[in-house]
């Protein structure tokens, strides 16, 4: 019986853990890139822009701060949602999904892209980009 109740709780403590999997700070190394999130919830703060809560935002080496307004389907593995540029001239549609190690694997779904810096130069970001904790 304590085998079962452990198990039961084992059971209950991994899926609280896995319940929360955009949620948090990530990096891309590759192109110098942060992303804080919370899809849950839109508690967080964009350093520099108004006091606004929103649901997360991307920054480093990009073309401004994408702050993420909507989000538009959250699953155990997968969410999309809306990025907007932080000077409003472009927006983007995002696919997030877990990958190995519990990477999150960034997918831009128009073709709107988002911009990293290359030198002194704009350059696209790839369709997809790894993020980890």
């Amino acid at each position: 019986m304590k085998r079962i109740s452990v198990l039961f709780l084992l059971l209950g403590l991994f899926t609280m853990a896995n319940a929360q999997v955009f949620k948090g700070s990530f990096l891309n190394d590759e192109y110098k890139i942060q992303m804080e999130l919370n899809l849950y919830n839109d508690s967080i703060s964009v350093p520099g822009i108004d006091d606004e809560k929103c649901y997360g935002y991307l920054r480093g080496n990009t073309n401004g701060t994408w702050v993420i307004l909507k989000v538009i389907s959250v699953e155990p593995e997968k969410a999309v949602f809306r990025a907007s540029c932080d000077n409003g001239s472009d927006a983007q549609n995002v696919e997030l999904t877990v990958g190995e190690g519990g990477k999150l694997v960034m997918r831009q779904l128009k073709d709107a892209f988002i911009k990293t810096i290359a030198g002194k130069k704009y350059a696209k970001l790839p369709k997809t980009v790894e993020f980890h904790k």
